[in-house]
């Protein structure tokens, strides 16, 4: 994957785009004129359709022949932020409680308990700021 493509692919996600996990039915790439099927790599946001597998970046004019996304409730709501998890904890040093609460998808009243419990470890002064590296840490703890 070349830079180019990943700025593109980056600014999709940012304006709403998801890879696409359907079914596709086989005629479909016939009618795009599809090479190879094998590269296709699609991104939605339901209904619109982009495929990043070559250099076409084919969109289909309609969804005939994809299989419809289930919608879930959590994700149509809006998030007052911005950016990915990811993209926040790489982008800033120190969170606040409710941007630490945000990527570890847990209440902010955990975020603070979690602080307490000394999991997560914050700035000496007030307001309260959390390390982004432990954050990340606590995302990437496995249960087993």
């Amino acid at each position: 994957m070349n830079s180019k493509l990943c700025r593109i692919m980056a600014q999709m996600m940012i304006e709403g785009f998801r890879p696409f996990g359907g079914e596709i039915a086989e005629g479909v790439y016939s009618k795009l004129g599809c090479k190879d099927a094998s590269r296709a790599y699609w991104l939605h946001r339901w209904p619109i359709l982009h495929c990043l597998g070559c250099n076409k970046r084919c969109t289909p004019k309609n969804t005939e022949g994809f299989q419809v996304p289930m919608q879930f409730p959590a994700s149509q709501t809006q998030s007052k932020f911005s950016m990915l998890p990811e993209e926040m904890l790489q982008a800033k040093k120190f969170l606040r409680v409710d941007e630490a609460a945000y990527c570890l998808n847990i209440s902010e009243r955990t975020v603070r308990k979690l602080v307490d419990d000394g999991v997560l470890v914050r700035h000496m002064r007030l307001p309260i700021r959390i390390t982004a590296e432990s954050v990340r840490e606590e995302m990437e703890r496995v249960d087993w």
